[in-house]
């Protein structure tokens, strides 16, 4: 009888240990598997006003600064480290090698990959990705990993609010120039451009 008391306190301990253990351990489980998935076929990773300070900061925005350009395919200017022309994929990622040329200072988009916040809970960004499920992670590790995904909220929504801001004002400025530089140009110079128009039309 004492026997088997002991033998079901035993079994007892044993679950609520592995109920307490599976409640600790993260539902986000994410390692990244160098496998390229993403980096590979994404098309504009998009930038951040602190990345760009931050890369300044570090002197490496120089080396970065030609692969920045400007996206609109969200239907207002967004900066982006654009995929080059006739490619696919970050152009900072070397296919080849399976490797990223800034992965000591990636894009905070990059380091909260897979997973994102909208400002009220976090999700999975994409699930294809293969270093989803692999191996394990800490507390600590996932608590890292939501940060990232917070500190990419934050500034995405500052630099959301003041790209459009500079494009306007660049926009308005370029939009100035061209009305001087016609009101400077010759009648023979105007008619020259109205005929370039009407080419390119046709």
């Amino acid at each position: 009888m004492v026997i088997n008391h002991i033998h079901y306190v035993t079994q007892k301990r044993v679950v609520l240990m592995t109920e307490k253990k599976n409640k600790s351990a993260p539902k986000f489980v994410y390692n990244c598997v160098r496998c390229g998935q993403y980096c590979s076929k994404v098309n504009g990773v998009p930038v951040y006003f602190d990345d760009l300070s931050r890369w300044r900061k570090n002197g490496t925005l120089s080396s970065i600064a030609p692969n920045i350009g400007m996206d609109m395919s969200q239907g207002f200017p967004q900066l982006v480290l654009e995929t080059k022309e006739g490619e696919t994929g970050c152009p900072m990622y070397d296919s080849e090698n399976k490797n990223c040329q800034i992965y000591h200072d990636m894009p905070l988009n990059c380091q909260a990959y897979p997973l994102s916040y909208n400002g009220e809970k976090y999700f999975v960004t994409d699930k294809a990705c293969q270093g989803l499920g692999q191996g394990e992670m800490t507390a600590d590790q996932l608590r890292t990993q939501r940060d990232a995904a917070k500190v990419d909220y934050e500034a995405k929504v500052e630099s959301n609010t003041i790209v459009p801001l500079i494009y306007s004002v660049i926009m308005g400025d370029l939009v100035d120039q061209s009305r001087k530089a016609m009101e400077n140009m010759s009648d023979e110079q105007k008619d020259q451009l109205q005929n370039m128009t009407k080419e390119d039309e046709d």
